[in-house]
């Protein structure tokens, strides 16, 4: 397991894939196994005193722990059936747990106190434990059944015992300390260190006891303290957040390209393609995705994930998560939107899980998880449950206790504790039928699983010979057992049939049983999660359809539950069981669930933009349409407007059908149209479809404009203030405008230069007979001519455009002391 810092600065787990041998990060500690634990063994053991368990488990894949470090727990998950099975108390709340574990094996270390412990999961038992620094300084490697410790601070590689976890052999040292350290599919270990120096490692356990062979070294420019570094099946590609570089090693095609946006502590996963490789860059926002000898950088800012974190590549998707976001988004490989958000909790900080050809999404401290199956397909999961008993960590002292007795079942019901929802008197057989009829927590998928003693389901099998068959899918137990599930035996394995009396009755199929406690649940994202339970004969697939409806999903005799879409409204479902040989066998209808949606589009927008010939500005109005609320009420529309004044601009949101705003044009009858308005609906669900109008203009037309070029100023006066020397003063102009202009209903300006101080201009009524100018222009300098030119012109304006009068100019002498 090795880490990758996330925006707090933190080291973030990276864990391996258990038979791939792959590894990628994770962040807090969440962790990609894949081990079957017989549960109520696990339980009892730790009742009994016997630290965790004894039990001897069989390994296999399709079960996932997560760390959960609110908790200080660790949770096996059933994807199948989207619950968790198992919760492990390994640390105190709050304290920062990473696991990962691969063939029988799996390694659990507290950041928070420093302790890294070997678990054997074949005994369930903490097999060796050592010291490690706490916080981000050490990280595990593993591959093909060799285990290292990397020790970042002191730049140190050491081989360790994966039982024991003792070193072994000799150390290999980079003085320049390790920035980070990989293994690729080949077993290559790569080691760069701070100064960018990567060096290719080989393990050669033969070599005087265990050495570090120096395969290569190469100098990568501009790499450093914050590279990261991806595996491949075989090579390495480095992320420099130094200089935004990236290059990729020893996988044939390598790659040597800029990556300007990358900066700050980067996150990636330990291990991708070599044709798909990401990394986040949160402190820009930005996921660059090396593939197809190119570097394609992807702004997620845009897309509402503001701090990206580690990317995990599945089926050749890049699933991004997004911290504090509520979701995890995404990508092609070109950088475009490959699907829909996975939502999550809105302030989680959701990991990344690859487990069996799925992709697992941890939320720590959350009841929920997801699973993103092959195909694409999303189901959300349960993954914290209360109401599950937490089990304590068996400590080193229990490694190898004497093995426990072996006790006949029928004993073991005496004497281990009830199960997790007891009862005060042992049940009759009947009792006990009703029971787990009525429980819709244990699911049986055809596994050997024992809980507490209680009879085995699913596997048909026996500990010892049974007088008569089993009933109801063979749950019936030798050794004194309850004979069947349903309490028709008796206390010998026997069911009512009993046996001839010239011989053992031969024993006959059961039929098939048809599911039972169908529940319909809302997503939040208004899709369905349909669950249910069957037992008896094992169900080789089984059928989800609605009442009056088609078949909605088809999903394998181990799963219990399946997402499907659907409209809004009520819904109700049927589950069919299938098998070979046997007739279907369909559940009775779930209870109505009324779903909801996203609503529907805006329809019938209309409204005007509405000029005077008073002022300069414009009313726009409009109104619409409600739109179909599908269920969840509109909470409001967002509306965004463009005009030829304003360009776009986004208006306050509505929460009726109607809204308004003012224009100001630069002359009176104010048009700003084309006015387009685009509407777009929220609910719960989230946002609609837009819809967009355009508003027609209903105000009054301006008058034409008058002729271009025409005299309205015909004479002028200059008086001087005073004796005039400092050239202050006044000129009155005499207006005589044509009749188009003077009756003119638009805007009339003039524009007048000649003063000192640059022009001057100002608004007239367009039939004024007179227009008063000051004068400025300081006092003569010696060898100044003491004339003065002057000239205005006067523009008539409206929403028709614009004209211009001809220019008057005009001069005059400025007195001069002593002229």
């Amino acid at each position: 397991m090795s880490w990758a810092r996330d925006t707090a600065g933190r080291w973030r787990a990276r864990v391996p894939r258990r038979r791939e041998s792959s590894r990628l990060r994770t962040g807090r500690g969440a962790a990609e196994v894949s081990v079957v634990v017989v549960t109520a063994s696990l339980i009892a053991g730790v009742l009994f005193g016997n630290g965790l368990t004894r039990t001897s488990v069989d390994i296999a894949d399709g079960l996932t722990w997560f760390a959960d470090d609110p908790t200080g727990e660790v949770i096996q998950v059933n994807p199948a059936t989207g619950r968790p099975e198992v919760r492990v108390k390994v640390g105190e709340k709050g304290d920062e747990l990473s696991i990962e574990q691969w063939d029988g094996r799996m390694v659990v270390t507290n950041r928070s106190t420093g302790e890294l412990t070997s678990w054997d999961l074949a005994n369930i038992l903490a097999s060796g434990q050592r010291r490690v620094a706490p916080g981000s300084g050490s990280e595990v490697l593993h591959h093909d059944g060799d285990m290292f410790l990397v020790d970042r601070d002191r730049g140190t590689l050491a081989a360790v015992d994966e039982v024991s976890t003792d070193a072994i052999g000799e150390m290999w040292n980079a003085p320049a300390g390790i920035a980070d350290a990989v293994v690729d599919r080949d077993g290559r270990i790569w080691a760069l260190d701070s100064e960018g120096l990567l060096s290719e490692l080989r393990w050669s356990p033969e070599t005087d006891g265990g050495t570090f062979v120096v395969e290569d070294e190469r100098r990568i420019d501009y790499a450093g303290a914050r590279s990261v570094l991806v595996a491949h099946d075989r090579g390495v590609t480095v992320f420099g957040a130094d200089a935004g570089i990236v290059v990729q090693v020893g996988t044939g095609h390598d790659v040597v390209a800029d990556a300007a946006q990358l900066s700050g502590d980067l996150t990636a996963p330990a291990f991708a393609p070599a044709e798909l490789v990401p990394v986040s860059s949160p402190q820009t926002g930005t996921v660059a995705i090396v593939g197809d000898q190119r570097v394609v950088e992807v702004g997620v800012t845009d897309i509402g994930c503001r701090k990206p974190a580690t990317p995990e590549v599945f089926e050749g998707v890049v699933y991004v998560p997004c911290p504090g976001d509520g979701k995890v988004v995404r990508l092609t490989p070109d950088g475009a939107r490959a699907g829909g958000d996975i939502a999550v909790a809105e302030d989680a900080v959701p990991d990344l899980v690859l487990d069996d050809g799925q992709l697992l999404i941890n939320v720590p401290g959350d009841a929920h998880g997801a699973v993103v199956h092959s195909g694409g397909k999303v189901e959300t999961i349960v993954r914290y449950d209360e109401d599950l008993p937490t089990v304590a960590a068996g400590g080193l002292s229990e490694i190898a206790p004497p093995a426990p007795e072996v006790v006949p079942q029928a004993a073991q019901q005496e004497t281990a504790p009830p199960p997790p929802e007891p009862t005060t008197t042992e049940p009759s057989d009947e009792e006990q039928g009703e029971q787990e009829n009525s429980d819709e927590d244990e699911v049986d998928d055809g596994s050997d699983a024992c809980i507490l003693g209680i009879a085995c389901v699913g596997g048909g099998e026996s500990e010892g010979p049974s007088d008569g068959p089993s009933s109801n899918g063979g749950h019936g137990n030798g050794n004194g057992g309850n004979g069947n599930n349903n309490g028709n035996g008796n206390n010998h394995g026997e069911d009512e049939g009993g046996e001839d009396e010239g011989g053992q009755q031969p024993a006959t199929p059961e039929p098939m049983q048809a599911p039972s406690t169908v529940v319909a649940t809302e997503l939040p994202d208004g899709t369905v999660r349909v669950t249910w339970t069957h037992r008896g004969t094992p169900a080789s697939s089984f059928q989800v359809e609605e009442v009056g409806g088609a078949i909605e999903s088809t999903v394998t005799g181990g799963y219990r539950q399946t997402t499907v879409d659907v409209e809004p409204g009520p819904h109700r479902f049927v589950v069919t069981a299938l098998a070979s040989g046997q007739p279907p066998v369909s559940s009775t209808p779930s209870p109505e669930v009324v779903t909801t949606g996203r609503p529907g589009e805006v329809t019938g927008i209309t409204g005007t933009a509405t000029g005077n010939e008073v002022d300069t500005t414009a009313l726009v109005q409009f109104s619409w349409e409600a739109a179909p609320d599908n269920g969840s009420p509109i909470v409001r529309y967002d509306i965004q407007v463009t005009d030829t004044v304003n360009g776009t601009f986004t208006l306050p949101p509505s929460t009726s059908t109607s809204a308004s705003y003012t224009a100001t044009c630069a002359a009176t009858y104010c048009d700003p149209g084309p006015v387009r308005v685009t509407i777009t609906p929220v609910n719960a669900k989230g946002t609609g479809p837009a819809t967009t109008g355009t508003l027609a203009y209903d105000g009054p037309t301006a008058p034409p404009l008058p002729a271009a070029g025409k005299k309205v100023a015909t004479a002028q006066n200059t008086s001087w203030n005073g004796l005039g020397y400092d050239g202050k003063g006044r000129t009155t102009l005499t207006l005589a405008p044509p009749p188009d202009w003077s009756g003119f209903q638009g805007t009339c300006t003039w524009v007048h230069r000649g003063n000192a101080n640059g022009e001057t201009k100002g608004t007239i009524p367009c039939d004024a007979k007179q227009l008063v100018l000051p004068v400025s222009h300081g006092w003569v300098k010696k060898n100044e001519s003491p004339v003065r030119k002057h000239s205005i012109v006067f523009t008539a304006s409206s929403s028709q455009g614009s004209v211009t009068s001809a220019t008057y100019a005009w001069e005059f002498r400025q007195p001069v002391p002593n002229s």
